[in-house]
């Protein structure tokens, strides 16, 4: 289920997220969670299972936004988000056997830049890789007013 980014601001209120003791409200917040099953897919379990740690939430210096990260167990292996007021999601997971970077966003733009949060996140890993897998999926690229992805190119680059 994609949520229209007025209807998801409207009810989102990220203030009462941004201590510590609010991530598992966060992890059973079902608007949060339906987006990032919808932008995750397949990936959606492992991202959820690197939260077993977690480190304290925080809004961005703007106040539209709400970035929290975790990792799973004694593992390397971590998982970082950043949910807009608006709607907007940029996530990531990080893959320590791999050394791999995914990243997740429901933004239109197909930026092949990291949200500025994000790169925080890659900067204290050891990344060989990034996989921009959103790319991939034209239906989650939503968020520019409502307006379908103009990502073609991008996409087809992507695929190739």
């Amino acid at each position: 289920m994609i949520l229209s980014s007025y209807s998801h601001a409207q009810e989102l209120h990220l203030i009462q997220y941004s201590d510590i003791s609010s991530i598992p409200q966060i992890a059973s917040n079902q608007k949060v969670q339906a987006e990032l099953q919808t932008l995750l897919k397949h990936d959606y379990p492992k991202f959820q299972a690197n939260f077993e740690h977690y480190s304290a939430p925080y809004l961005l210096k703007t106040y539209e936004a709400l970035y929290y990260e975790g990792r799973f167990g004694s593992s390397l292996d971590a998982s970082s988000t950043i949910v807009f007021k608006d709607g907007r999601l940029f996530a990531a997971i990080y893959f320590v056997n791999t050394k791999t970077l995914k990243y997740f966003s429901n933004d239109a733009s197909c930026s092949e830049q990291l949200h500025t949060a994000i790169q925080v996140f890659a900067q204290q890993r050891e990344i060989q890789s990034i996989e921009y897998v959103t790319a991939r999926v034209e239906s989650a690229l939503k968020y520019h007013f409502g307006l379908a992805a103009q990502c073609g190119a991008y996409i087809e680059k992507i695929n190739k």
